[in-house]
């Protein structure tokens, strides 16, 4: 027996073998997002994408059809994008992942120049700065930044929060201010506070 999922309820569908043999596991939905599998089965309870219960254990399973529909007209309107500046390679790995999770768009680089160059091209709505960088400082780097836009949201990373360098960084806000070593949550929670609607 098949059932209809739709924002967390199930229904039964009389009509059976109106879908296709094959339909798409929560892993393969996520890998196709490029997403975590707690975010396609997040989107799948809140109805953004529907799915069907299948098999004895009712499993989650999609139709491409479904899935195409939410790729070309729900998804990118989900969220905003991210730049993150920080020169240490695992640490602008493990917030790529976050932030993708969340399924936002994010772009990382590894020093204040080619933030430049990234805020050139586009818009961002929130911007995660490391202080301590290679040539260009981050301190220089939110100068210019909030030269361009006093109201582009900045999370400032910092090891020293009682710091001169952090002080003055904080004397230009309004920003967020993370402490490393931080938790994944800590950037999870300034993602909420900037990217996700307000009701």
């Amino acid at each position: 027996m098949m059932t209809e999922e739709s924002s967390g309820r199930r229904r039964g569908n009389n009509e059976g073998n109106q879908f296709p043999d094959r339909l798409l596991t929560v892993r393969e939905v996520a890998d196709l997002l490029h997403v975590h599998t707690n975010t396609a089965r997040r989107w799948s309870d809140l109805g953004l994408i529907k799915s069907y219960r299948v098999g004895p254990r009712g499993d989650r399973r999609f139709r491409a059809e479904d899935l195409n529909s939410f790729i070309t007209t729900i998804k990118p309107n989900l969220g905003g994008a991210a730049l993150i500046v920080d020169d240490d390679p695992g640490i602008r790995q493990l917030m790529t992942d976050a932030i993708m999770e969340q399924g936002y768009k994010v772009v990382a680089v590894d020093s204040g120049e080619s933030a430049l160059e990234e805020l050139d091209r586009q818009r961002f709505d929130l911007i995660f700065l490391d202080l301590v960088l290679p040539r260009l400082s981050g301190v220089e780097v939110l100068r210019n930044i909030k030269e361009r836009s006093n109201k582009t949201m900045v999370a400032v990373i910092t090891g020293y929060g009682d710091d001169p360098v952090a002080l003055e960084a904080m004397s230009m806000g309004p920003l967020f201010f993370i402490r490393k070593p931080f938790q994944m949550s800590e950037i999870t929670e300034v993602l909420d506070a900037v990217m996700r609607p307000k009701p």
